[in-house]
């Protein structure tokens, strides 16, 4: 009966659900227990087994959606990354437009000078 303290209530929950208990979502964890192992046609080694697949059944749900997160966020990081890179990129092309449109300036007007003197 140890086995039962060994999970959640939610797992106590489920555990009760499976095997066709009446329970309310107020029962205390000891009030589960109780409702379990009083149970009617109760087998503590099948209960245990039940109760040991529900927790590593939702053990390896919190560590598939823990995993799934952890993926989201390195995507929207790599994102993020490439969406600094881009910005970078855009940066250094306006620069480089700058420099080259005011060489122009500069050279259209040192070719205006330079045609005005000699007029």
């Amino acid at each position: 009966m140890a086995y039962l303290g060994k999970g959640r209530r939610e797992d106590l929950f489920v555990l009760a659900t499976e095997l066709n208990l009446k329970h309310d979502k107020s029962m205390t964890i000891a009030t589960l227990k109780n409702l379990i192992t009083g149970s009617e046609g109760y087998d503590e080694e099948l209960t245990k087994n039940q109760h040991a697949t529900i927790v590593g059944d939702r053990k390896s749900n919190e560590e598939r959606i823990r995993t799934e997160e952890q993926e989201q966020k390195l995507r929207i990081e790599e994102r993020e990354e490439r969406i600094r890179i881009e910005k970078l990129r855009i940066d250094e092309q306006k620069r480089k437009d700058e420099f080259e449109l005011e060489k122009l300036r500069i050279q259209a007007q040192s070719n205006l000078g330079a045609a005005t003197y000699e007029c």
